[in-house]
């Protein structure tokens, strides 16, 4: 993972004013053709970047899982933020794109999702 990304927040809303501070601007949003930069066409999972990951756990039920990734588009270089459902509450989309970004070879193998005990 990359040294420049901030560190593990406690809340979803404080991880992404981080991420926004440290560059990452965009948002990567999870559609029925795949990864998308929000409002542009959908972006080849192949050329996306895991630069960190941050998973929180909801408040009054653990089981509900989300994970905020700092990703960044190889082809445009673009960086942005996917905030999207992880564990089961993901839906089948969420799970296909996340499965394809976790073996995409070119991207570099981040550190297991941090989150705070």
């Amino acid at each position: 993972m990359s040294n420049d990304l901030p560190s593990q927040q406690r809340h979803e809303s404080s991880q992404l004013d981080a991420l926004r501070s440290a560059g990452y601007e965009a948002d990567f949003e999870i559609g029925r053709n795949g990864l998308a930069i929000s409002g542009g066409d959908p972006v080849p999972v192949g050329d996306v970047h895991i630069d960190g990951e941050y998973r929180f756990e909801g408040a009054s039920n653990p089981d509900d899982e989300s994970l905020v990734m700092a990703l960044h588009d190889a082809a445009s270089g673009r960086l942005g933020v996917l905030v999207t459902a992880y564990g089961p509450s993901a839906s089948a989309a969420e799970a296909e794109v996340l499965a394809a970004l976790a073996v995409n070879e070119r991207c570099a193998a981040p550190a297991a999702p941090r989150s705070l005990a």
